[in-house]
């Protein structure tokens, strides 16, 4: 007595429609990031020929980002919110203010554009932006 095998068929997933779903999928993201606005800050910087700017001293408003992401104004530790209301004090009785900011370069990310959006809302527009040196 001979004993057949059995023959297994071959389990396989159609593919036939997979070239049409990320055709589809493709369209889909092309049509949504074209819905998307991106709303960002933008700083007008100075011209390559431009002479360098004559700042007076007590024109200098000096902000320093530690690298815990804390602003250090007097060297003391000051808020987001108390560091603005300081600004604009500062800003109304000195409209030639110059903000400069020195950020550590291991602050995280986010401490520089809170800054400079907190500057662009109190409508201060001259700031100096630069990485403490070393580490």
């Amino acid at each position: 007595m001979r004993i057949r095998r059995k023959t297994r068929e071959v389990g396989e997933i159609p593919l036939a429609s997979t070239a049409d779903i990320a055709f589809l999928l493709i369209v889909f993201y092309l049509a949504a990031s074209a819905l998307l606005e991106f709303h960002g800050i933008t700083i007008p910087l100075p011209r390559a020929d431009a002479p360098p700017m004559q700042i007076l001293r007590e024109n200098i408003f000096r902000i320093k980002i530690s690298p815990a992401g804390e602003y250090v104004y007097n060297n003391g530790t000051v808020p987001l919110e108390e560091l603005q209301e300081i600004l604009r004090e500062a800003r109304s009785s000195n409209p030639d203010l110059v903000v400069v900011v020195r950020v550590s370069p291991d602050a995280p990310s986010e401490t520089v554009p809170a800054l400079v959006a907190r500057l662009h809302d109190e409508n201060i527009r001259r700031v100096s932006i630069g990485m403490e040196r070393g580490r």
